[in-house]
């Protein structure tokens, strides 16, 4: 048993690490690389019904993420010019754009153990890693509803509206 959520996070020549801080107000999570070096923060931001959090990389840019369309599930992250966008689509899939260009996509695991939450995720080679991670990370302390100490946990997804629909041809470059 774990009094901290924590998040192993295995990308192509890279680890990361991530732990959602104890007993904060709103959500406070560090992502750290193999060294232990803190590589990003986010923040939780005060929002009614919404997801909202501010991302503050090490390497001085800071994002600003947040749902944008609570009935169809998209979400935006902005730093500057810099646009990215979360689409939810019906089931466990979502999408990642970079200034309207797909650069991502990601899917949950539908059954899970414990612990045992999974994502996969599938990127172009040149996505910035970090802002993708932190906003899966977001979305995920976002969904923690306390259910890891469960023996089993079955997820169905959105079962709603959808911002886009999925591009099931996407393939990472």
């Amino acid at each position: 048993m774990s009094l901290f959520t924590e998040y192993d996070i295995e990308a192509p020549g890279q680890s990361l690490y991530a732990k959602k801080q104890f007993l904060s107000l709103f959500s406070k999570v560090e992502l750290k690389d193999a060294s232990e070096r803190v590589i990003a923060r986010l923040q939780g931001q005060f929002s009614i019904l919404r997801n909202k959090y501010e991302f503050d990389l090490t390497d001085g840019r800071v994002f600003r993420f947040e749902c944008t369309d609570r009935l169809r599930n998209v979400y935006e992250c902005r730093s500057g010019d810099d646009v990215y966008a979360l689409y939810e689509h019906r089931g466990l899939s979502r999408s990642i754009f970079r200034n309207e260009q797909q650069i991502a996509a990601y899917s949950k695991s539908r059954v899970t153990f414990g612990k045992g939450h999974r994502y996969e995720i599938r990127m172009d080679n040149d996505a910035d890693l970090t802002v993708v991670v932190c906003m899966v990370l977001a979305l995920s302390v976002g969904e923690d509803n306390g259910d890891e100490q469960s023996t089993v946990n079955f997820d169905f997804g959105n079962i709603g509206f959808q911002g886009r629909e999925i591009d099931d041809s996407w393939e990472p470059k």
